[in-house]
């Protein structure tokens, strides 16, 4: 148990540090797919690179999940 709780405080120390760089990415991708020129050169050369980026950015605004989805992610952050 105790390691458990070690590694559960460990999680929650970087818990705030990995938010923020999931929000500066997710506005960083949000820009380069928001180009046509990058966006197009992306469907072209590498479609799986913009699919992943597209899963990115919804996965970092809770306003793109299902309500349902959404429901149950602010039940787990209470």
């Amino acid at each position: 148990m105790d390691g458990h709780q070690r590694g559960f405080k460990a999680v929650e120390a970087s818990y705030g540090n990995s938010v923020l760089n999931l929000v500066i990415s997710s506005g960083y991708l949000v820009k380069l797919i928001g180009k046509t020129q990058t966006c197009r050169y992306l469907e072209q050369h590498h479609p799986e690179l913009l699919v992943e980026f597209k899963v990115i950015v919804a996965a970092a605004s809770l306003k793109d999940v299902e309500p349902r989805t959404q429901e149950r992610l602010q039940a787990q952050s209470e």
